[in-house]
C-alpha cells in the first residue's frame, strides 16, 4: 500500500513577495556554477522557502516522519509523478526494497534532463539513510538540488549559504516597511532591522506590530518573544482560534474563515485549499492553549488519520500530545505491517519515544523491536532483544532468533533456538530448519524439507547452474541485509567469481557495497568487501584484493565471528597461513563445513597460479564439484574430463588452475592449435637484472653465454646468422646453446617436439604466449635499467634506448610521482631534478641526487 503523502507537502506556499531578494538569489545561481547541490542553511523565519519559491521545480516539504528513507522516497515518488515513469519504484517500495527502489528512482529521473528538486524542512527528516539518497541524487546529471534547512553539518559536501547571506540588508528592509508600514520613517525602520540583526520574519513581525502602535523596545532577536508582537492588537477570540488550529500545523481553509482577515498579521500562508502556520508562529500560538485542550485536539487528530488509513502519521500526533500508552498500542498492531512494508526505521524511532515502563504488559514490543534491529542489520542488539522478549513470555523470539542466525549464517548457533521453534511453530520454522540444514552441509535433508535456489545449487555442486538462476530472477537485491548475501546482490558477485566472469563479480560485490552502505549495514559492507576481494583475487589485482580483504575483517569488528570467515580465507590465499588457521577455526565453530572446504580449495587454486603447491587437508562435506577440484589438484596431466564437465574452469574464476595447465589440458583435448604444449608458467624479468623463473623456480643456466641467448632473444628477434655474430659461436655451439635454453624453459619437453615459448625464422621470445610473464612489457613495472649484468653491446643499446622511452613518458605525465621515477632511472639527471625543485617531492629528489653522488664518490 503506498505510504500517502500530503499534496500540500508538494507545492511551495505562495508567500508574499513585497521585497525582491536579487542578491541572494544570485548568490544561490552562482553556487549552482560550481556545485550541483547548495544548502540555505539558516534558522527559521530566513526567508529560505519564500527565495526557493522563485526557482521553477519539482518541490517537496518533508516531515518527521521522512527521517525513514522509505518514507522520503515515497515523497520524491509523489513529487515527480506524472514526470517520469515511475511503475517499478512503486513496485520496489512497496515491497520494502528501498535500496533498490532509489537505484530505480535514479534511473527514472535520469532522461528528465536538466532541472531542480528543492527539498524543503530537511533539517526534520534528517538520517543516515537520507543523508544517503540525497549523495544519489546529487550524482545525477543534469539535477540541481536545493535543501532548505536549518543546519549544515550533515550536508557540508555541498554549497552552503548561511544567515550572513540570507539576512535582509537595509534596502531590502526598507522596500519590506514601503509595502507593510509605509506610515514608518526610516530611522525607526532602521533600529527595528538593527533590533532583530537582519532576521527576515522577526523584521516582518516588528513591523506589522509597529504599524499597530507598538514600540520595538524588546530585542527580537529569536523566536523568544515573538507571541508578544503577534498578540499585540489583535482580537483575544481571534488569537484563541488560532492557537487552536495552528496545533496541527496546517487546516483546511474553510475550517480557517475567522483568521483570513488577520493573515498578514499571524504570517498564514496558503496551499492548495489550506492555510499553513509557520512553524515559529504555530509554536509561538500553542503556548496560549491550555494543554488538556491541546491534548485533547491532538488525540482528535490522531483518529481523523486513522481513520483515513494514516498510521504513522497519527503516531506522530500521540507523541506530541504525549498519549505514549496509545503510541505503544498502535505500535503493537501495526508495527510489524510497518516493517514488512520496509519502514523499519520509522517503528525504530517511534520505539526510541517509550520508556521501559510503558512496555510492561506489552510483550510483543520487544519482539517488535528485535525484528526491527534484525532487519536494520544491527545483529548484536537485535538478539539481546530477543533474549529480552523470551524472558518476557514471547515465545516467537524462537523464530527471529533462528532467522537471525541464518542472516549471519552460523548454523551451530541457531540450532538450538530452531528445535524450540520447530516444536511450539512447525509449520513456519520447517523452511527455517531447512536453511539451516543447508549452512551445515546436509544439502539433501534441506531440499526434501522444500528449499531450493541458486544457493541450494551452489552447495550441489551446480555452480553454473545457480549462476544462471540468479541472471534470469528479478534478482531482489538488498533491500533488507540478509537478501544480500542470501539470495541477492552478492550472492550474484560470488558466483560470477566462481563460475561467470570476475569483471562482473567485481560490478556486483560494488553494487552490494553500495547497497549495504545505504543501509547503513556494516554486516553488508563486510561481505561485500571479502567478494570484492575474491573478484580483485581472479583478476590478479592482488595489492588491491588485501586492502579490500583488510577493509571486511576491519568492518567485521564486533559482529558475528562468522563474517571474518571470507576474509581471512581472501588473506590465506595472498599467502598468510595464519589467516588460514583462524579461518578454519572460525569455520568449525560457526558448524558450516563446507565453507571451509570451499575457501581452502580457493586458497589452494590461489597459491598453484603464483607456482607455489599448497598442502591440501582432508576436506569434510566437499559438494560434486569441489571434491572433483580437490581430487584434480594439483592439476597435472589426466584433469581434462573435469574440464569438459565444468568449461569455466579455463576461464578466470576463484577455482581456475593456471592459465599454462588450462591451456595444457586444452591441448590435450584437442582444442588448442598448437602442436605441443608444455604446461608450465615462465616469468622472465630484465629490469635491474635478468631472472628467469619455470613455475615459480628460478632457473640456472649451466653456460653463461645460454643465458646471454635467452638475453638477446628476449631484446629482439634474429636472423640466425646475425645471433651467430652477436654470440660469437659457431653453428654447432649455437646448437648446444639453443637446446640449453629451450629445454630450460621447458623441462618436459618430450624429444622432437616444436618448441613452444621460442620462434625460429626469425629467431626470438613468442611474446604473445598467454603463459609468459614479461616485465619488459608490464606497464605496472617500476622502471628499472633491463639486462643489468649481461656484458653484451647490442644490450646496451636496447637498454639506452628503453630508458630514454620511458624517461619521455614518465615527464610527460603531470604526476610528481611520475617524476621522481624518472629521477630514481638518472639521478644525476639536471633537467628532472629542476622539474622538481619547488615541489613537494623536492627533498626526496635531492637525498636521491646525494646518494647516487655518494656511490660514485663524489662531493654535491
Amino acid at each position: 500500500m503506498p505510504y500517502p503523502v500530503p499534496a500540500s507537502r508538494l507545492l511551495p506556499p505562495r508567500t508574499a513577495k513585497e521585497v525582491r531578494r536579487d542578491r541572494p538569489r544570485r548568490q544561490v545561481e552562482e553556487a549552482f556554477r560550481q556545485s550541483p547541490g547548495v544548502v540555505l542553511a539558516a534558522g527559521a523565519g530566513y526567508g529560505k522557502t519564500s527565495l526557493a519559491s522563485e526557482f521553477s521545480g519539482v518541490y517537496v516539504a518533508l516531515a518527521e516522519e521522512a527521517k525513514d528513507p522509505a518514507v522520503f522516497l515515497w515523497h520524491l515518488l509523489a513529487a515527480y509523478q506524472g514526470r517520469a515513469e515511475l511503475q517499478r519504484v512503486a513496485e520496489l517500495l512497496e515491497a520494502g526494497a528501498w535500496p533498490r527502489a532509489l537505484e530505480a528512482l535514479l534511473g527514472a529521473l535520469e532522461p528528465l534532463g536538466f532541472h531542480l528538486l528543492v527539498l524543503d524542512e530537511v533539517h526534520r527528516a534528517e538520517s543516515p539513510g537520507v543523508l544517503k539518497v540525497v549523495q544519489g541524487l546529487v550524482r545525477l546529471p543534469g539535477l540541481r538540488l536545493l535543501l532548505l534547512s536549518r543546519k549544515a553539518t550533515p550536508f557540508a559536501f555541498l554549497t552552503v549559504l548561511s544567515e550572513r547571506e540570507l539576512a535582509f540588508d537595509p534596502e531590502e528592509a526598507c522596500q519590506l516597511a514601503k509595502a507593510l508600514a509605509p506610515e514608518l520613517p526610516a530611522f525607526e525602520v532602521e533600529r527595528a532591522l538593527s533590533l532583530v540583526r537582519g532576521w527576515p520574519l522577526g523584521l516582518r513581525v516588528v513591523l506589522l506590530a509597529m504599524r499597530r502602535g507598538l514600540k520595538p523596545e524588546l530585542a527580537l532577536e529569536s523566536a523568544e518573544g515573538l507571541l508578544a508582537y503577534l498578540a499585540y492588537g489583535l482580537p483575544e477570540e481571534v488569537l484563541r482560534e488560532a492557537s487552536r488550529l495552528a496545533l496541527l500545523g496546517e487546516v483546511p481553509e474553510a475550517e480557517g474563515q475567522a483568521l483570513l482577515p488577520y493573515a498578514e498579521d499571524l504570517l498564514l500562508e496558503r496551499r492548495e485549499g489550506k492555510l499553513w502556520f509557520h512553524p515559529l508562529v504555530r509554536s509561538a500560538l500553542k503556548t496560549l492553549l491550555p494543554e488538556a485542550e491541546a491534548r485533547g485536539l491532538l488525540t482528535k487528530a490522531a483518529e481523523e488519520a486513522l481513520d483515513r488509513g494514516e498510521g504513522i502519521r497519527a503516531a506522530g500526533f500521540l507523541l506530541e500530545a504525549g498519549r505514549l500508552g496509545h503510541v505503544a498500542d498502535l505500535l503493537v498492531q501495526e508495527g510489524f505491517s510497518w516493517l514488512a512494508r520496509g519502514l523499519t526505521y520509522t517503528v525504530l524511532r517511534l520505539l526510541a519515544h517509550l520508556p521501559e515502563a510503558l512496555r510492561q504488559g506489552r510483550r510483543a514490543l520487544d519482539l517488535l523491536e528485535a525484528e526491527a534491529l534484525r532487519q536494520a542489520g544491527r545483529y548484536q542488539e537485535a538478539e539481546a532483544a530477543y533474549q529480552k522478549a523470551l524472558r518476557a513470555g514471547e515465545t516467537r523470539a524462537y523464530l527471529g532468533l533462528a532467522r537471525l542466525f541464518l542472516d549471519t549464517v552460523e548454523p551451530a548457533r541457531g540450532r538450538p533456538y530452531l528445535e524450540e521453534a520447530l516444536r511450539l511453530f512447525p509449520e513456519e520454522a520447517r523452511l527455517l530448519l531447512a536453511e539451516n540444514l543447508l549452512n551445515e552441509g546436509r544439502v539433501a535433508e534441506a531440499e526434501a524439507l522444500g528449499f531450493s535456489g541458486p544457493r541450494l545449487l551452489l552447495r550441489q555442486g551446480r555452480p553454473k547452474e545457480a549462476l544462471a538462476r540468479l541472471r534470469e530472477s528479478e534478482d531482489p537485491g538488498l533491500h533488507r541485509p540478509p537478501q544480500n548475501h542470501r539470495e541477492g546482490t552478492l550472492l550474484r558477485s560470488l558466483l560470477e567469481c566462481v563460475a561467470g566472469d570476475a569483471e562482473e563479480g567485481l560490478r556486483w560485490a560494488e553494487r552490494g557495497l553500495w547497497e549495504a552502505e545505504v543501509l547503513g549495514s556494516p554486516f553488508g559492507m563486510s561481505l561485500a568487501q571479502a567478494r570484492r576481494g575474491h573478484a580483485l583475487l581472479v583478476l590478479e589485482r592482488l595489492e588491491e584484493a588485501k586492502a579490500a580483504y583488510q577493509a571486511a575483517l576491519a568492518m567485521a569488528e564486533g559482529g558475528p565471528a562468522r563474517l571474518k570467515v571470507e576474509a581471512l580465507g581472501g588473506l590465506a590465499a595472498l599467502g598468510d597461513e595464519e589467516a588460514y588457521r583462524e579461518m578454519v577455526r572460525l569455520t568449525r565453530t560457526a558448524g558450516d563445513l563446507w565453507v571451509e572446504g570451499f575457501l581452502t580449495l580457493m586458497v589452494a587454486l590461489a597459491w598453484l597460479r603464483r607456482g607455489e603447491v599448497f598442502s591440501l587437508p582432508t576436506l569434510p562435506l566437499l559438494d560434486p564439484f569441489l571434491q572433483a577440484v580437490a581430487e584434480a589438484y594439483p592439476f597435472g596431466d589426466g584433469w581434462e574430463d573435469l574440464l569438459r564437465v565444468y568449461p569455466f574452469l579455463a576461464h578466470r574464476t576463484l577455482f581456475s588452475p593456471p592459465v599454462s595447465r588450462v591451456r595444457r589440458a586444452l591441448w590435450r583435448l584437442g582444442r588448442l592449435p598448437v602442436p605441443y604444449h608444455p604446461g608450465v608458467r615462465v616469468e622472465i624479468r630484465v629490469l635491474g637484472g635478468f631472472e628467469v623463473r619455470v613455475e615459480g623456480r628460478p632457473v640456472r643456466f649451466r653456460r653463461d653465454k645460454a643465458r646471454l641467448l635467452l638475453a638477446l632473444l628476449v631484446a629482439a628477434q634474429w636472423e640466425k646468422e646475425d645471433l651467430l655474430e652477436a654470440l660469437s659461436v659457431s653453428p654447432g655451439e649455437f646448437r648446444v646453446l639453443w637446446w640449453e635454453v629451450v629445454n630450460a624453459l621447458e623441462p618436459d619437453r618430450p624429444r622432437g617436439a616444436r618448441p613452444y615459448f621460442l620462434r625460429q625464422k626469425p629467431y626470438g621470445l613468442f611474446r604473445q604466449a598467454p603463459e609468459l610473464y614479461l616485465d619488459l612489457e608490464d606497464p605496472k613495472a617500476p622502471p628499472a635499467p633491463p639486462f643489468l649484468g649481461l656484458d653484451h653491446p647490442f644490450l646496451d643499446e636496447v637498454s639506452r634506448a628503453y630508458l630514454e622511452e620511458r624517461r619521455r613518458e614518465l615527464l610527460q605525465s603531470p604526476r610528481l610521482e611520475d617524476w621522481l621515477l624518472a629521477l630514481r632511472l638518472d639521478p644525476l639527471d639536471e633537467e628532472v631534478l629542476k622539474r622538481l625543485c619547488g615541489t613537494p617531492a623536492q627533498e626526496e629528489a635531492l637525498r636521491l641526487r646525494q646518494r647516487a653522488l655518494e656511490e660514485l664518490g663524489l662531493k654535491a
